[in-house]
């Protein structure tokens, strides 16, 4: 093995560093110093001996340059290798490549037999990695102890050294940034020791832990507990708070009219979701059931789960595009959340959520054809300028809330409309005030004004589930800040 000296880490490079030289026959390692994927190619180069051959350029996921995605690697995903006028990305492919590219001991051995095990153990990692975080949820010990029982069992095929294929290896490299997080976590959180009765597993991070090639590229403990918290203990919180009022009453509810959401937004996949992902989920309940006048609490029965956890039955007997939200009547199914506010204020008593004028209701459509590009447009401000480029989409809603005189809603008094701005303009006012110390009612007054009278409303502020700007923001860095690198940052 070649020996790693302490090297001087750089800084990680924000949206305003400069591009460095490209394709300047300098190989360059992009990486975020906090990511287990990127962490596979920087310990495969320290171990090759690299250092000095292969130069590490840090990102900070959180605030990346743009001309990254622009001009060095379009996936937008660390890690990356610029080498030979090319970019090559994926972890497993670039542990191999720089294995096969680059000077330095060799790590996948001759033994066919050995190569064939390799290969079955880098086709179980992701079987591997998604039982451990799904047993996050429930009883870790129970439910991950498969998992590790797999390891142990692989690390035992071969008894000329203490790693997978004997000798350390790729496989080694691409199990123990997970096995890293998995081990601090499951012990801090869950006082759950995953070597104990597991001796070739314990042995095999120990001496793991005396290669400096893997020491020097380790997360901090105490960063990677936290992260794991705000993203899986929160995430698997009960569905339901029993204290809230409104819900417990929704839940006692028996009848015939079913509505399906979930009530957690940190659950989510993407293509679980009516239009756009993760926080939508949240959101289209919040649509659902701000839309419930007084009285239909007793008349729609809210069904929420688990979205990570989703019942089979759902998908088999309810509704085939497995989204929420979605409403049982009639013996019909209707999903979609802006469909589905229209559905219950046409179907069910209670006061009128759409106005009689026809211009009113021309308006109303033109905001509700607006408002996915108003999502699209805040989202993605936050990778850059938030208050340069998010700005016109506040404006429009500034100006929109001056058309009518008549209240301080869009349409003059409560609407459709509202429900349908009113979840996404909250949380977005919180996120920007704690993520980027941006304001977005400073200079709008009348989006101002729309906020506080909205959360003046007890039939909204019981949908709403962040209710702490720090939490929302910790969900939200996972989901639009830090989207595109390998599933788990940290």
């Amino acid at each position: 093995m070649a020996t790693t000296a302490q090297e001087n880490l750089p800084p990680p490079l924000d949206s305003k560093a400069e591009l460095p030289p490209l394709f300047d026959g300098t190989p360059r390692l992009y990486i975020s110093y906090s990511c287990p994927f990127a962490q596979r190619a920087w310990i495969t180069r320290n171990y090759k001996g690299l250092q000095d051959k292969i130069k590490l350029v840090p990102l900070n996921l959180q605030d990346r340059p743009a001309w990254y995605k622009e001009k060095v690697y379009p996936a937008n995903k660390v890690p990356a290798l610029e080498h030979n006028g090319k970019v090559i990305g994926e972890s497993l492919d670039l542990i191999k490549y720089v294995d096969s590219n680059f000077e330095g001991p060799s790590l996948l051995p001759d033994d066919p037999e050995k190569r064939k095990f390799a290969d079955e153990l880098f086709s179980h990692i992701d079987t591997f990695t998604n039982d451990v975080y799904t047993s996050f949820k429930g009883d870790p010990a129970k439910q991950a102890g498969p998992a590790f029982d797999y390891l142990e069992k692989a690390l035992d095929k071969f008894d000329d050294g203490p790693f997978f294929l004997g000798q350390f290896s790729q496989v080694d490299i691409a199990y123990i940034p997970f096995v890293e997080r998995f081990q601090i976590f499951l012990s801090e959180e869950f006082k759950y020791d995953i070597t104990a009765g597991r001796p070739k597993l314990a042995a095999w991070i120990e001496e793991l832990n005396k290669l400096d090639a893997y020491k020097s590229t380790k997360a901090d403990p105490k960063q990677l507990v936290e992260f794991y918290r705000s993203r899986f203990v929160v995430q698997f919180v009960e569905p339901v708070p029993s204290s809230e009022p409104a819900i417990s009453r929704l839940r006692s509810a028996l009848n015939q009219l079913v509505a399906w959401v979930s009530l957690e937004s940190r659950n989510a996949h993407d293509h679980d979701h009516d239009n756009h992902g993760g926080f939508n989920d949240r959101v289209l309940f919040d649509s659902v059931y701000e839309n419930l006048p007084p009285g239909l609490q007793d008349e729609i029965k809210l069904v929420a789960f688990d979205l990570q956890d989703k019942p089979a039955w759902y998908k088999e007997k309810v509704y085939p595009s497995n989204k929420v939200p979605s409403l049982e009547h009639n013996g019909k199914i209707i999903g979609e959340s802006l469909d589905l506010i229209n559905y219950v204020d046409s179907n069910f008593e209670g006061p009128s959520l759409l106005p009689d004028d026809p211009e009113k209701r021309k308006f109303a459509e033109e905001l509700f054809s607006y408002s996915d590009t108003f999502i699209k447009d805040v989202s993605t401000s936050f990778k850059g300028d938030t208050a340069k480029e998010a700005g016109p989409a506040f404006d429009f809603l500034e100006k929109a809330l001056d058309k009518f005189d008549d209240g301080p809603f869009f349409l003059g008094q409560f609407s459709l409309v509202d429900i349908a701005y009113i979840p996404f303009v909250d949380g977005y006012q919180m996120i920007l005030s704690e993520g980027f110390k941006y304001d977005a009612t400073i200079g709008r007054p009348k989006l101002a004004a729309w906020i506080e009278e909205l959360n003046k409303m007890d039939v909204y502020k019981q949908t709403k589930y962040f209710k702490d700007p720090k939490q929302l923001f910790e969900y939200y860095r996972i989901r639009f800040l830090v989207p595109s690198v390998e599933p788990v940052l940290i």
